[in-house]
């Protein structure tokens, strides 16, 4: 039906199916993303001496990794305000570490099929 469209009806197929095209990329990456996310951030916890259960990804399902990156995110920020707080270098190194991964991840998130 497309090329029977004109107008804003042909303006809002286009956009449904950019929206589309999102939603299958992140539909498509989003349980890879979030495991890495969080061995990511599980490893900056013990390296900054985090203890306790700091979950798993053995349950894949994007809700389950979604509620586990969010409990990490919430340690690594508690742990980021304190490593912040330090001067010395294992505290500069791991705060640097720190801000890689939360970058790393802003990026991973990205939409590469979006034109902005």
């Amino acid at each position: 039906i497309a090329p029977n469209l004109t107008g804003f009806r042909a303006g809002n197929a286009g956009m449904a199916a950019a929206m589309f095209d999102i939603v299958a990329e992140e539909w498509d990456r989003a349980a890879a993303r979030l495991v890495a996310e969080n061995a990511a951030f599980r490893a900056l916890l013990v390296r900054g001496g985090v203890t306790g259960d700091l979950g798993d990804d053995s349950d894949l399902r994007v809700s389950a990794l979604e509620a586990c990156n969010e409990t990490l995110r919430s340690l690594l920020t508690d742990l980021h305000a304190a490593v912040e707080l330090r001067g010395d270098a294992e505290a500069k190194a791991l705060d640097s570490a720190i801000w890689d991964a939360l970058r790393a991840s802003v990026e991973g998130r990205r939409i590469a099929s979006a034109n902005f």
